[in-house]
């Protein structure tokens, strides 16, 4: 498959756009595959700056094969559970991790330490952002609803989410849309933002269009990436290395290009977290990152491999703000375990983090959170 017709097979129908935009009639169906949100009802999860933004609904998925309950408050925030009519200090970023996909409202990591630091904190994570959409949906909610103390929480693939201005195509299917991005220079250490490509839900429309979209996306780095990586031709390799920067040709197998992708995409977070340092210094706030991974790297981090992340980390090692790293509390946690790496995890995972993965969460950031708050939470007042 070429680039042209890989492009025609990710684009959505008309009938997918209708549902995203919200345009069809409540009482029609929403199929489960539309961008990983699931709705009870027709209320649209368009947004224009930043993508989208998530709405009421139920969906499977959850421990045990139940379903999940989702609802959201009126500033965007999911349901707070523990003191709802208190004012909040605490405003949390972030996907899916920090929305905390697959549990149902109060099984969030927000709401268990919420309920142990007896104060509310506010979830504004959604899922499938990138750490540059997080940072674009703190700005305007931080505009409206302003609070002190501001957690940005980066996942494994957020990094790479940066590079995306249509999520279909690193992601292989149909049903995602576009969003707001960013692109290298690896060989100049750059980045640049974008604005999404169709900030209305007219020109979402276009997806649906071959000619719009090849026209629109044929240079794309992460396209040019995507085919690469699929051994399509040398042509792809060298249009990929070009379009991230890169300008070297020792790119060859696909741990090269993989390797090339990963560098690009943890440069495109270091200006993000820049900018949110200069954000919150300008806003008198106080920040606080927070780095967690699904299964698999915490895996591979408690198996001693190597970090893909290693040079982020460098990166953040000097900043004067609390850095989080969950892997650091798993390795804590599973030297006190005899079991094997798998069998330990698997409580705290269902793809997301179980309510018993969200409960360690919170616990992992207990301490720091403590110490960071000023005043202390009640119970740790003397």
């Amino acid at each position: 498959m070429d680039a042209k017709a890989y492009l025609e097979s990710i684009m959505p129908t008309r009938e997918m756009v209708d549902h995203f935009v919200g345009s069809q009639d409540a009482s029609t169906e929403i199929p489960m595959n539309l961008g990983g949100i699931m709705c009870n009802n027709a209320k649209s999860t368009f947004e224009p700056e930043l993508g989208w933004v998530l709405c009421d609904g139920v969906r499977g998925g959850s421990v045990d094969g139940s379903q999940g309950f989702y609802a959201y408050e009126r500033d965007g925030a999911r349901r707070v559970v523990h003191f709802p009519n208190r004012e909040c200090r605490v405003h949390t970023y972030g996907n899916s991790f920090t929305h905390c996909d697959q549990v149902s409202d109060g099984e969030t990591w927000q709401e268990y330490l919420a309920a142990h630091l007896q104060e509310p904190i506010r979830n504004f994570g959604i899922g499938g952002y990138s750490v540059y959409q997080a940072y674009r949906r703190m700005r305007k909610v931080e505009a409206e609803h302003p609070a002190e103390y501001i957690v940005l929480n980066v996942w494994d693939d957020d990094h790479f989410r940066n590079l995306d201005a249509w999520r279909s195509i690193r992601m292989g299917r149909q049903g995602r849309f576009t969003l707001p991005h960013i692109r290298t220079n690896l060989e100049a250490g750059a980045c640049e933002e974008f604005e999404n490509i169709c900030p209305t839900a007219e020109e979402l429309y276009q997806l649906c269009d071959p000619n719009w979209v090849w026209e629109t996306f044929r240079d794309d780095p992460i396209l040019h990436a995507v085919m690469a990586r699929k051994g399509e031709s040398e042509e792809a390799v060298a249009a990929m290395i070009k379009g991230l920067g890169a300008e070297r040709s020792n790119a060859e197998s696909d741990a090269e290009l993989y390797g090339l992708h990963t560098e690009a995409a943890l440069l495109a977070t270091r200006p993000v977290v820049t900018l949110t340092e200069q954000f919150v210094k300008e806003h008198n706030k106080k920040l606080m990152v927070v780095l967690s991974f699904g299964q698999r790297s915490v895996a591979n981090a408690l198996a001693g491999k190597p970090l893909f992340d290693q040079t982020f980390l460098d990166w953040l090692q000097d900043k004067d703000y609390p850095v989080v790293d969950l892997r650091d509390a798993f390795r804590e946690e599973f030297a006190r375990y005899s079991v094997d790496i798998d069998a330990y995890l698997e409580p705290m995972y269902i793809g997301h983090h179980t309510p018993r993965g969200n409960f360690f969460f919170a616990w992992a950031l207990k301490d720091r959170m403590c110490d960071w708050l000023d005043p202390k939470p009640l119970p740790y007042r003397t």
